[in-house]
């Protein structure tokens, strides 16, 4: 049975704890607080829970490294004498690049397989779009391994370390853009009466329907074509939210995320 050691179970690490349950692995989790791991104990119950994060990585075959940027470095420092060599390591630390990752973990010599992983926060719900990015020289079997594992909290899309910058505005951010959205839908169906609670159900459920039509394979425009009849209700609400820059104002929220 091969070992995992998530370091660090805060929200997103708890989470990832959470998804690997009965996967088969054998599951460390470090936290630097005793309140932590109780927390996590219970939601992830087949998991050893230490506070000792040498302890924790000692032997894995996976660390999953969900610290925070600024205790980085710190952490790395700490797990590097210990770390199994040829082990699979995928960050999940913000602004970190994977050939970063490498570089610390001493990959040429340690013959360490790093990889970048950004999740977003629905991860908790195993909903995330999760993006991966492999160091050079990383293997197919371990990849694959990474992609299965993160796959078990939601979508997983293997991408280039380029394209980290523009995914991540795209849904991490996007989670924050997506919900504004929502927000001002409930806020204008509130205004013609509908109540609150009963507006942002209706206004979620819809985003979901949205998003089953393009997984099944529509089109944006086409299934936006299908629901506006000439002179009717639909396109004059578009041309409204054109009018005062909906498009432009979205495409500008992209990039000022990725400065």
């Amino acid at each position: 049975m091969k070992k995992i050691a998530v370091i660090g179970a805060g929200n997103m690490g708890g989470a990832i704890a959470e998804s690997l349950r009965g996967s088969g692995y054998a599951l460390t989790v470090t936290a630097a607080t005793d309140k932590t791991l109780r927390r996590v104990a219970e939601t992830c119950p087949e998991a050893f829970c230490t506070t000792s994060n040498r302890e924790a990585v000692a032997d894995a075959d996976i660390v999953i490294l969900c610290v925070k940027p600024y205790v980085a470095p710190g952490v790395i420092s700490e797990i590097l004498p210990v770390i199994k060599p040829g082990a699979v390591v995928a960050s999940v630390v913000a602004a970190l690049p994977v050939d970063e990752v490498a570089c610390l973990f001493k990959a040429s010599d340690t013959g360490v397989q790093a990889f970048r992983v950004i999740p977003n926060t629905a991860i908790r719900l195993g909903k995330s779009v999760t993006f991966i990015s492999a160091a050079q020289g990383v293997g197919d079997e371990a990849l694959a391994e990474v992609t299965d594992i993160f796959s078990r909290s939601g979508k997983a899309f293997v991408i280039p370390e380029k394209d980290m910058g523009a995914a991540c505005s795209l849904s991490s951010c996007g989670i924050a853009f997506f919900m504004r959205f929502i927000r001002a839908a409930v806020e204008g169906a509130v205004e013609l009466g509908l109540r609150p609670a009963f507006a942002t159900e209706v206004a979620a459920y819809t985003a979901e329907g949205a998003g089953a039509l393009l997984e099944a394979g529509g089109h944006p425009e086409a299934e936006i074509d299908k629901v506006t009849t000439p002179g009717g209700l639909t396109i004059k609400g578009l041309n409204e939210m054109e009018s005062r820059g909906f498009t432009g104002a979205v495409i500008a929220a992209l990039k000022a995320s990725m400065k």
